[in-house]
C-alpha cells in the first residue's frame, strides 16, 4: 500500500506552518507566512493565479488546523503608528502544551490552574490546565512506566523511559532509589560575575581583555574583543564580538575565559560602535557545534543521512546538501567549531546519520559510542 503523496505534502505544510508560528514571538502577517513557510513560498514566484492559490491554501490549512485543535488565533496588528490595522496570526506556546502534571497529597483531580492541590510548584502560564495525581497513583504510574521501558520491542520505549525519569523528580524519594539531587556547577558564581562584567562592557561599548582557552589549542591565547552581544544558547553563555587580535567577528564561550577585564580608560567614552549591519539574530539560531572561535578547530564534516531523516535535515536547514541518491539518502557537509556537541547530536540520530569524513571524527564517534555503552549497557541496552 502506497502513501498518498498529496496527503504527505499537506501534512508537511501543516507542520511547517505550526513550527513557524510557534517559533514567533510576535504575530505573523499573511505576507510573512507566505514568504517563510516553504509550501506557500514556492508559489509566490509564480503567476498571480499561483499567488492567489497559495493564499487560498493557507486559509484551508488554517481552518484545518483549528478543526484539529491547534489554537491559531487571529489578531489585529497596528500599522502606520496605529492609523491602520492588518490581519495577523499567532500560536501561543502556553495554549499548545500538554496539561501540567502535579503530585498532590490529597485526592487526584483535574481542572484549571489554581484549583485545589498543595499550592506549591512552579508558576504556570495564565489559563494553563493541570492534571493532579495523588502520590499513590503517581507511584503506580512510575512503576508501570519502568516496566514498559524494559520491553525491548515496545515502539514507545524511549518515550516511556523519558516520562519515568521526569516523574522521578516529583516523587521524593523516588520508588526503589535515592532522591534525585541537583547541584549548581562549582563555577556558577564566577560565570555570573563574568557575564555581568561583559554585559556592563557591552552597554558602555568598552573593549574587554581576557585569556581564552580554546578546545584544540595547547596553550590559551590573549584576546582583545569589542562586545557586540551576549547569547544564552544550549545551556551556555556566549560572547559575540569583534576580535581585534584576529581582525574578525568571533564567538566565545564565557566559561572558557579567564577573568574578562574591561578597558577602564575614559570610562564615559565609548571605545567603539556596533556596525549597523551586525545582527545578533544571525547567531541566535545556530546549533551548539556552530558556536565558537573559528581558528580553535574549524572542521568540515561530511555526514550521510538515511531517508526519511534526510528529508528532516533538509527541512531544518542542517548543513549543506552535497549529493542525494534515488532512494532519498543524502550527504550533507557541516562546519564544526565544537566537536563534542556535534558528536552527541550524531549519536542521538540512532544510526540514521553517520560521519563519513574526516577520519578523526569517525574515530571519535566510535569512542564516544563505546563510552556511552559502558555507562548504560548494563541497564538493559539502548533504546534504539
Amino acid at each position: 500500500m502506497t502513501e498518498n503523496p498529496e496527503k504527505i505534502q499537506n501534512t508537511q505544510r501543516w507542520l511547517d506552518l505550526v513550527a513557524y508560528l510557534v517559533g514567533r514571538r510576535m504575530p505573523a502577517t499573511v505576507d510573512e507566512i507566505m514568504e517563510k513557510v516553504p509550501g506557500y513560498a514556492e508559489k509566490l514566484a509564480g503567476s498571480d493565479t499561483d499567488r492567489e492559490s497559495a493564499r487560498r491554501m493557507f486559509e484551508r490549512d488554517k481552518d484545518g488546523l483549528r478543526d484539529a485543535g491547534i489554537p491559531i488565533e487571529s489578531v489585529d496588528m497596528p500599522i502606520d503608528y496605529g492609523a491602520g490595522k492588518m490581519d495577523a496570526y499567532v500560536l501561543l506556546k502556553k495554549n499548545f502544551h500538554l496539561p501540567y502534571l502535579r503530585v498532590v497529597a490529597g485526592a487526584a483531580s483535574e481542572g484549571g490552574a489554581g484549583e485545589g492541590g498543595s499550592g506549591s510548584g512552579p508558576k504556570q502560564p495564565k489559563g494553563a490546565r493541570e492534571v493532579r495525581l495523588e502520590a499513590r497513583e503517581s507511584r503506580t504510574a512510575f512503576h508501570a512506566l519502568e516496566s514498559v521501558a524494559e520491553i525491548p520491542g515496545f515502539p514507545l520505549r524511549s518515550e516511556a523511559r523519558s516520562a519515568w525519569r521526569k516523574l522521578s523528580f516529583d516523587l521524593v524519594p523516588p520508588p526503589g532509589g535515592p532522591a534525585v539531587l541537583y547541584a549548581d556547577r562549582s563555577d556558577t558564581g564566577e560565570l555570573t560575575a563574568w557575564t555581568r562584567t561583559l554585559t556592563d562592557a557591552l552597554l558602555a561599548r568598552k573593549t574587554v581583555r581576557f585569556r581564552y582557552h580554546g578546545i584544540y589549542r595547547g596553550t590559551p591565547t590573549d584576546r582583545v574583543v569589542r562586545p557586540y552581544g551576549l547569547l544564552f544558547q544550549h545551556g551556555h553563555w556566549y560572547l559575540v564580538g569583534y576580535d581585534e587580535t584576529r581582525d574578525d567577528v568571533r564567538v566565545f564561550r564565557v566559561e572558557r575565559m579567564d577573568e574578562p577585564r574591561p578597558n577602564k580608560k575614559k570610562p564615559h567614552t565609548p571605545d567603539y560602535e556596533i556596525p549597523p549591519e551586525f545582527s545578533l539574530e544571525e547567531f541566535r539560531d545556530r546549533q551548539a557545534w556552530e558556536l565558537g572561535a573559528g581558528e580553535d578547530g574549524l572542521l568540515n564534516a561530511r555526514v550521510s543521512f538515511e531517508f526519511p531523516l534526510s528529508l528532516w535535515a533538509d527541512r531544518n536547514g542542517l548543513g549543506q546538501l552535497e549529493s542525494e541518491d534515488e532512494r532519498g539518502n543524502s550527504i550533507r557537509s557541516f562546519e564544526v567549531r565544537q566537536v563534542d556537541p556535534f558528536l552527541r547530536w550524531i549519536l542521538s540520530q540512532r544510526g540514521e546519520a553517520r560521519v563519513i569524513e574526516p577520519a578523526e571524527l569517525t574515530d571519535r564517534v566510535a569512542d564516544l559510542a563505546r563510552e556511552v555503552m559502558a555507562i548504560y549497557g548494563a541497564r538493559g541496552g539502548s533504546d534504539g
